[in-house]
């Protein structure tokens, strides 16, 4: 995020991943559309950083690759 100040960052990806692995939910295509930039889940290189320093203990590292195997048509 330091290199990056219009990253949407791993907690919003992580949140963006709750709900389009969610199939009550039917905003899965905007979601992917908005978050399928350069400053959303391609700017994430899965350093897992984020999954590290998460004061919540979460591991948002693996919801935003999960959400790339969404991106990439293998979910």
């Amino acid at each position: 995020m330091a290199t990056d100040t219009q990253f949407i960052g791993p907690q919003s990806l992580a949140q963006a991943y709750r709900y389009v692995a969610d199939t009550r939910d039917h905003g899965k295509d905007e979601r992917l559309r908005i978050i399928d930039d350069s400053h959303g889940i391609w700017r994430c290189h899965y350093a897992g950083s984020c999954s590290k320093v998460c004061p919540k203990g979460v591991d948002p590292a693996m919801g935003i690759q999960l959400l790339k195997g969404h991106m990439l048509g293998f979910r």
